[in-house]
């Protein structure tokens, strides 16, 4: 009886003392936070060191956040003296690695700080080992300077003509911080638009620090082209500053860095719902997607790499790696032809396609489940984009649609081109993996294309009867204008 009283208060003791340790590390790491958000950088300096004691498999998030938006050079050095010092502990986590290439990348002398090392070698594409400080790009010249009203004056809406018709949400999402890419495109001010609509805090990106959705989002910055080796850690470190919440590319191309990333951006906070990189390049590269439509056997016109071998004429030639009409001809004869595939970069010809014009704005949820489709008719375009478009219903439209995303393994937005030929028969031109710039029109018709893939990003459940949209909405499209006031 005595030795099982005993044995019971051992345990207990030794419970008491786990539990007694767990409180203790977690008060050390709220204070090791709260260190860290000091606003004297020796007390900063102070939290880093007591960080270090600890370890950096518990502190590393804490510390990549302080490197993220220190701009103390004293702080950096310190944060990457203790990373050194750290050399034998595991890279067990997404922090510590990006932690570890962030030290990397520069001199480890403090005078040297304010420059990326030489002779970095890129461990992952779009990091390129470093976390900027903030004064290296010029584009950030007035960097997180917080919008207030006088900033920005826009022309009065109509107040009883909403922006989007979609119906009121039974089950709406609590508001959520957004990072939109792309935000002077017209799919990026369009979702930037529908997700301030619904009540969001949207944070717009660019590379063109004159992108109209800057300021027509709560915050907007700019930021590299994705080529860019620093384009990754410039998005994180705003996603960090701005406690961004889940992440909408509007821009292809980007995908290509993005994707690769994902462990990254989650440990910035940030939820993603992406195509995966072999699906993207599919996308960007009509010549690949033109083969593997023809391999699952969907319709396509016939295409020809660099020539028009074995490819009916009137054609369409165009650039392989392409974007919206630039650098498209269309062609009727040998002469013409031999010019446009001489003016044309990196050239593919196609059999072009007699037929009414449509495109479909789709989202396919994580499951591969294609849960909406929007066709619409393309009647007037101008740069690639539709100016003047109709909703219509076609069951052999949405069918061939639903197979070709299910064939290149689709998941998240897409708008699907193609054609209507006169015996009621679909060719399928390309698909853009991801929104549309046409996709008011879409969002008009009653399709929450937006707010669903929100939805979809945050792990909620697909909601079908949230994306369908009605036939005969037509697209008047005009221009807006937007004032900023300088500072």
């Amino acid at each position: 009886m005595i030795k099982t009283v005993a044995l019971i208060l051992g345990v207990a003791l030794i419970l008491a003392g786990i539990a007694w340790r767990a409180v203790r590390y977690a008060r050390v790491r709220k204070a090791i936070s709260a260190g860290l958000a000091e606003e004297n950088p020796d007390l900063r300096i102070a939290a880093v060191k007591q960080a270090v004691e600890l370890g950096l498999a518990t502190t590393a998030p804490a510390l990549l956040r302080a490197a993220r938006i220190e701009t103390d050079p004293r702080v950096r050095a310190c944060v990457i003296e203790a990373v050194a010092s750290r050399q034998w502990e595991p890279a067990s986590t997404a922090a510590i690695v990006e932690l570890r290439l962030w030290a990397k990348a520069y001199s480890d002398t403090a005078t040297e700080l304010q420059r990326p090392a030489t002779g970095t070698d890129p461990l992952l594409p779009g990091v390129a080992g470093a976390v900027l400080p903030p004064s290296l790009h010029p584009l950030r010249e007035k960097e997180f300077r917080r919008r207030n009203a006088t900033d920005v004056e826009t022309t009065e809406a109509d107040d009883d003509e909403p922006a989007f018709t979609v119906q009121p949400d039974p089950d709406p999402l609590a508001p959520v911080r957004v990072l939109v890419t792309g935000a002077g495109g017209a799919a990026g001010v369009a979702v930037i638009r529908a997700l301030r609509a619904a009540g969001h805090f949207v944070i717009a990106v660019d590379a063109d620090p004159q992108a109209v959705g800057l300021h027509l989002a709560d915050e907007g910055q700019a930021v590299p082209r994705f080529q860019d080796p620093t384009y990754l850690t410039a998005l994180i470190r705003i996603a960090t500053i701005y406690e961004a919440q889940a992440l909408i590319c509007t821009v292809a191309e980007e995908y290509l860095v993005l994707a690769t990333a994902t462990e990254y951006l989650e440990e910035a906070g940030l939820r993603t719902l992406m195509p995966n990189i072999e699906t993207v390049r599919m996308c960007v590269d009509k010549w690949l997607f033109a083969e593997a439509m023809e391999g699952a056997g969907l319709p396509v016109p016939a295409t020809g790499l660099g020539s028009a071998d074995g490819v009916p004429g009137p054609w369409i030639v165009k650039p392989r790696g392409g974007r919206g009409s630039r650098d498209v001809h269309a062609v009727t004869t040998k002469k013409q032809l031999s010019a446009a595939l001489t003016l044309t970069p990196e050239p593919i010809v196609q059999s072009r396609v007699d037929g009414r014009e449509f495109t479909a704005d789709a989202l396919v949820f994580p499951a591969g489940e294609v849960c909406g489709i929007v066709p619409r008719w393309r009647l007037a375009t101008k740069g690639g984009i539709s100016t003047l478009g109709t909703t219509f219903d076609d069951h052999v439209v949405t069918d061939v649609v639903g197979r070709v995303l299910k064939a290149i393994g689709h998941v998240g937005p897409a708008n699907v081109q193609g054609f209507v030929t006169a015996d009621g028969s679909v060719a399928i031109v390309e698909v853009n993996p991801r929104f549309s710039g046409g996709l008011p029109l879409s969002l008009h018709a009653g399709a929450d294309l937006v707010g669903e893939y929100l939805r979809a990003i945050l792990g909620r459940d697909p909601r079908p009867e949230r994306l369908r949209a009605r036939a005969g909405v037509t697209m008047y499209r005009h221009f807006e204008e937007v004032y900023g006031v300088e500072s």
